[in-house]
């Protein structure tokens, strides 16, 4: 064997054993990067309209949900439905229209509706969160509307720390608030359920 010949074989064995050594060099991506099927907050904020400060303007809101919801409901449903959205946007400071936008999404105002995973009512609250919020009949417009609208506080409160609040905190009432925030992003298929929220909240 020539030297040439004896210096290709070490330089193949070299390449052969240093392919060998694991995954060294290479960095798992921070948060802000994302798989297919996953997007930033950052991506969905621009959409994102000016909803935490605000004052209730009753008469005018209470028209202009009630309204909204006459198109699901009857007469009655909606205005009861409108008067306890109002009622907890007072006592727990949370815009009207907002909370009107995520029920519409979540149940279009069927206050006996039920999901495949048992979440329940106007907010398809799941018993779980029921239980913390204190909700005794999740089926009952006022006690869900209640339990919606304080765990919606309760999550616009958790990311007022974040530009992207809003979006966060509907991400995290879909996705769960402990994922949006340690992801700082969501699936693709949570991006549309903030579009959606955000698409009739600005239709009221």
């Amino acid at each position: 064997m020539d030297a040439s010949a004896g210096l290709i074989i070490l330089v193949f064995v070299i390449v052969i054993f240093s392919s060998l050594g694991g995954n060294r060099g290479y960095h798992q991506p921070t948060a802000n990067i994302y798989d297919e099927g996953f997007v930033s907050i950052e991506a969905i904020a621009p959409v994102v309209p000016h909803v935490t400060s605000f004052e209730v303007e009753k008469n005018n809101d209470h028209l202009a949900i009630k309204h909204y919801i006459l198109k699901y409901r009857s007469e009655e449903e909606a205005e009861q439905i409108s008067d306890s959205i109002i009622k907890y946007a007072i006592e727990y400071g949370v815009n009207p229209k907002l909370t009107t936008a995520l029920m519409a999404r979540e149940s279009r105002f069927n206050p006996n509706a039920v999901s495949s995973s048992g979440a329940i009512g106007l907010g398809q609250l799941l018993p779980s969160t029921c239980k913390g919020l204190k909700v005794e009949n999740p089926y009952d417009i006022d006690e869900n509307t209640m339990g919606t609208t304080k765990y919606l506080k309760y999550l616009l409160d958790r990311f007022a720390k974040y530009n992207d609040q809003i979006a966060m905190a509907i991400s995290g009432y879909f996705e769960g608030p402990n994922a949006v925030e340690r992801n700082k992003g969501v699936k693709t298929h949570t991006a549309q359920y903030v579009n959606d929220i955000l698409g009739i909240y600005n239709k009221i």
